[in-house]
């Protein structure tokens, strides 16, 4: 795992820069070219931060995906609570909720963790006063009404509490319903009634000291409801936006039945499935108490994560890593054609655009000369990504080095030795023809890489164009 700490907002930690050291170091340093990065609960937060703003390209193609365990991407109403009037937060044997409160109020990170406006913005979330008709207050999931009572307890605390509407505004400016450009598995915890609303007798500000009732529950997993996480992630399905498909993090797994998106997969554990299991809690016993922490120690998140992080392949006889990677970007250019190229507008409607543009320049004004050929230029690159030449040719490219990698590159010996089994034939005759064998593959992956340049080459000249 990758330290960080926790308090701090992504802009004022180290773990995007310590991450990335991490990925590249493992990355140049084993056989594997990619890593699976799994995050729990505000560690999404942080790690969603670094993907969209931090890494570079280079970084990104060694992600091979992310599986965001209990992630509170919409927010968490119970964190509105715990910075108003606290709650027991580890044991009130050893932190009162006072001080928890006053200790999460000096955490730019708890910020991060306040509902959403567009998961919870019609919802109330604290009553204030709910014993005086007259005197309550109610403050919704909004921006501004949580930036709202943010600041009147800083005005009305003071310096204890400095600060507390600077880091709201803060938060706000961490998108969270960008999709990142990896694949993402989210693991939502569900089961368990969690407070979304919760109501003080006393008026302000005698309720930031009062212990308050909860007024609605919601399905989640003790601190993240559901609609928190499956809002984002399912935004997240219909933007699209991961550099490469969920089908080069498992084929088995996400080839075999259509999905909603081919960069999101949503995943439910509830926690009294027939499934769950943990370390020292067997199937049946009691598996809902502190779920939000505790889903990380369960059997079917365990089995997710091992099965995204192994790879399948490597166990077959025949397994070659330089066949597996030309098998990828085969998948990877069918993915751009079949579904990013798709998106793209029509010529004829670029051409429209083009035309509208020049239309539009003052009379007499022309473009500078340098960018005078840019419309055709773009044109072409356009019609050239929109087309099945390219594709094509890559796709062939990518098929022959895979049909030939194995051969040119797999255990001789084990080739051999498993022919002579199973015909009966000489050595000798069998050692001859797998050395043909091989000399015959090796030719033909020269010639199944040239291919591959050829095609991919121009189109990625085209995409940059």
């Amino acid at each position: 795992g990758v330290p960080y700490d926790w308090r701090l907002a992504p802009t004022e930690n180290k773990l995007c820069a310590d991450l990335a050291t991490v990925l590249h170091h493992v990355t140049n340093n084993t056989r594997h070219r990619k890593a699976l990065l799994a995050a729990h609960s505000l560690g999404n937060l942080q790690l969603v931060h670094c993907l969209n703003r931090v890494f570079s390209a280079e970084t990104l193609a060694k992600v091979k995906a992310l599986v965001a365990i209990a992630p509170p991407f919409g927010g968490s109403p119970q964190v509105a609570r715990v910075l108003f009037s606290g709650a027991e937060m580890v044991s009130r044997l050893i932190i009162s909720d006072l001080e928890t409160r006053d200790f999460a109020r000096q955490m730019p990170a708890a910020y991060m963790l306040l509902p959403s406006e567009r998961v919870f913005g019609n919802d109330t979330i604290l009553s204030l006063g709910t014993g005086d008709p007259a005197a309550r207050e109610d403050y919704l999931g909004t921006a501004a009404d949580m930036g709202a009572l943010l600041r009147k307890i800083e005005a009305h605390v003071g310096p204890e509490a400095s600060g507390m509407g600077q880091a709201h505004a803060a938060s706000l400016r961490a998108d969270m319903w960008e999709a990142p450009p990896v694949p993402v598995v989210c693991v939502i915890g569900a089961g368990v009634p969690t407070h979304v609303s919760f109501g003080y007798c006393e008026g302000w500000p005698r309720s930031m000291r009062e212990e308050p009732c909860v007024l609605r529950f919601e399905d989640g997993d003790t601190t993240v409801p559901v609609r928190s996480a499956q809002s984002v992630c399912d935004h997240w399905q219909r933007q699209k936006r991961c550099l490469s498909p969920l089908s080069t993090v498992h084929p088995q797994r996400y080839r075999a039945e259509p999905f909603r998106s081919e960069c999101v997969e949503v995943v439910h554990l509830h926690c009294k499935g027939h499934t769950m299991e943990a370390e020292g809690e067997p199937r049946g016993g009691d598996h809902c108490t502190e779920y939000h922490q505790r889903i990380l120690h369960k059997r079917p998140t365990i089995d997710l994560v091992q099965s995204l992080a192994f790879n399948v392949n490597a166990l077959e006889p025949r397994y070659s890593a330089r066949a597996q990677q030309a098998s990828e970007l085969s998948d990877l250019v069918a993915w751009l054609h079949n579904s990013a190229a798709v998106a793209l507008a029509p010529v004829p409607a670029l051409q429209s655009a083009i035309d509208g543009w020049r239309a539009s320049l003052p009379s007499g004004l022309s473009p500078p000369e340098e960018e005078a050929d840019l419309p055709s230029s773009l044109l072409a690159a356009w019609e050239r990504l929109k087309g099945r030449g390219l594709y094509e040719q890559a796709i062939r490219g990518a098929s022959t080095v895979s049909t030939h990698a194995a051969i040119a590159t797999g255990d001789a010996k084990a080739d051999i030795e498993g022919t002579v089994a199973a015909t009966g034939l000489p050595a000798e005759r069998v050692e001859a023809a797998v050395a043909a064998a091989r000399a015959s593959s090796q030719a033909a992956l020269g010639g199944g890489m040239a291919t591959l340049r050829g095609g991919l080459g121009p189109l990625l000249r085209s995409a940059a164009d």
